[in-house]
């Protein structure tokens, strides 16, 4: 089956975001070392069947992503902690514009809580996106 094609708005976005996501990749991996965990594996099955199910994977993922970062600050040093301040505050603007394309408030409460990574697994997984390893 052919994949979907984006278009407009939500495909400059995820070609923006996907550029932003592989450097903040690269920019964790040289913050942490060798105290990096390994590549979690992933499965967006049909999140890029349709701009629909592209909006709604993406919404998730930007959100979900934010509450990681917010939940694992009290967890880091200083110079980690400014690290991933660096990439939340970009992490924000993308659940802000995904939020937005997909007709949603982009900024429904005046501020983001932290989950576990307890939690981020658990919810990464009740999608489906993310596979026991």
């Amino acid at each position: 089956m052919k994949e979907a094609r984006l278009h407009g708005e939500v495909r400059q976005f995820a070609e923006v975001v996907s550029e932003h996501e592989r450097a903040h990749v690269a920019y964790l991996l040289k913050a942490l070392g060798p105290k990096a965990r390994s590549r979690p594996r992933f499965d967006f099955g049909d999140a890029t069947r349709s701009e629909k199910a592209f909006l709604k994977a993406a919404v998730t993922l930007e959100n979900t992503g934010v509450l990681a970062y917010n939940g694992q600050a009290a967890n880091l040093t200083k110079p980690a902690l400014a690290a991933a301040a660096e990439i939340v505050s970009v992490e924000g603007r993308h659940a802000a514009w995904i939020s937005d394309l997909a007709g949603l408030p982009p900024a429904p409460r005046a501020a983001d809580v932290g989950v576990s990574s307890a939690e981020i697994v658990r919810t990464l997984q009740s999608t489906g996106f993310l596979k026991a390893s």
